[in-house]
């Protein structure tokens, strides 16, 4: 598969999200996480995406796997439609074409203005698992998360929702897994079916996590990155 994967997180979710999906894929790859949410602004999903690019290139990376997770995938989509040429394989998890019928994000972004604080940060990362974190893992991942700013979940939430993927979809030529976890409590799967339905020979994979299937179900998400490499034709769930 491709040497390199560039891993993309959710809102208000640590890079070391992608850990155990780093120890599956194992040392013939190299993870790249990019913590763009504690980088500089500014913060929409299409300033998000040309940054990233930029580090694609000034690295010279490409081309990669993308793996996006959440708002993460939404930056992933951009980049994939964007700069297909820096793109081999795109994964996309616990999102969507579109914010939809997505869950909680409006009460989320009304919470981000008038609730800033710890009890909203938890409550954002204990939603992106089936089952609660260890403790001590849920400590660090929420100490990590002290040091975001505001402005910035603010900022990238409210251009997520304003994006609507689904007229765009269609041209996405980039071989594409969509990966989705059944106890995911954010997107449905609904969601997932759209989505891998809009994009040309997408796979859809349904797998036992919820919505971070990258951590939750690290070794379905390794295979799906492999089988990207080896066989991009479509299948269904």
């Amino acid at each position: 598969m491709v040497a390199t994967v560039v891993a993309l997180p959710g809102t208000l979710c640590p890079p070391e999200i992608f850990d155990l999906l780093d120890r599956e894929l194992g040392d013939a790859v190299e993870v790249d996480v990019v913590p763009w949410l504690t980088g500089p602004g500014p913060w929409t999903v299409s300033d998000i995406a040309r940054t990233v690019a930029g580090r694609i290139e000034s690295r010279s990376l490409g081309p990669v796997c993308l793996c996006g997770h959440s708002t993460g995938g939404a930056i992933a989509l951009e980049l994939a439609l964007e700069r297909p040429d820096l793109v081999a394989g795109l994964l996309l998890t616990g999102t969507g074409a579109s914010m939809t019928g997505h869950g909680d994000v409006d009460a989320i972004i009304r919470r981000v203005d008038v609730d800033w604080g710890a009890s909203l940060r938890a409550d954002v990362l204990d939603r992106s698992f089936a089952e609660p974190l260890p403790p001590e893992l849920r400590r660090r991942w929420l100490t990590w998360s002290d040091a975001v700013r505001q402005d910035a979940v603010a900022a990238v939430l409210a251009s997520q929702a304003a994006v609507d993927f689904r007229p765009r979809l269609t041209d996405l030529a980039v071989p594409t897994h969509v990966v989705h976890g059944v106890h995911d409590r954010a997107r449905s799967i609904a969601d997932a079916r759209e989505l891998a339905a809009l994009i040309p020979a997408a796979r859809l994979t349904v797998v036992d996590a919820g919505h971070s299937a990258m951590h939750e179900a690290p070794t379905e998400v390794a295979n799906a990155l492999r089988a990207l490499a080896v066989d991009p034709s479509p299948s269904t769930v």
